[in-house]
């Protein structure tokens, strides 16, 4: 399972429908709400899926 950084939320990898690149690293998100707000600034929240 991977951390949505922006809610926090558990994603499985699989199955998740919002996914975004940034650094090299992907990203899992819960939602697409989750995964704009992530778009619109990825520095504020890489690095806190861990």
């Amino acid at each position: 399972m991977a951390r949505d950084p922006v809610c926090g939320m558990n994603v499985d990898e699989k199955t998740a429908k919002f996914k975004s690149k940034y650094l090299g690293e992907t990203y899992y998100f819960c939602s697409k709400p989750c995964k704009e707000a992530f778009d619109k600034n990825p520095a504020k929240y890489a690095g806190r899926h861990a």
